[in-house]
C-alpha cells in the first residue's frame, strides 16, 4: 500500500533543463542562470535536480521552453525543495 498524495500521476521525463531566476543585487534585478535535469513530470508539475539551492516560492524561467505533447511551459514556481 502506498501513501502517495499526488493529484496527478508522475511519468519519467529525463531531460536537461536550462533556467534562470531573478534576484535583487545591489539595487539591480539580475538573472541567475543555471542547469538542471528533470526526473519526472505530470499535469501538476515537474521534478528536477539542480546544484543551485532553490527555495519554495522561487520563480523559474525556462530557456528554452519545456515542450511536451501539446503543452509548452516557460515559467514555474518552486513548491518544495529538498537538499540531497
Amino acid at each position: 500500500m502506498t501513501s502517495e498524495k499526488r493529484k496527478y500521476e508522475r511519468i519519467p521525463y529525463v531531460k536537461p533543463i536550462k533556467y534562470y531566476i531573478t534576484a535583487l543585487r545591489m539595487d539591480k534585478l539580475e538573472k541567475i542562470y543555471n542547469d538542471g535535469v528533470s526526473v519526472d513530470i505530470s499535469h501538476g508539475g515537474l521534478g528536477m535536480i539542480t546544484n543551485f539551492p532553490l527555495t519554495r516560492g522561487d520563480v523559474l524561467y525556462f530557456e528554452p521552453e519545456i515542450k511536451l505533447n501539446d503543452s509548452t511551459e516557460n515559467i514555474s514556481i518552486v513548491r518544495w525543495a529538498l537538499e540531497i
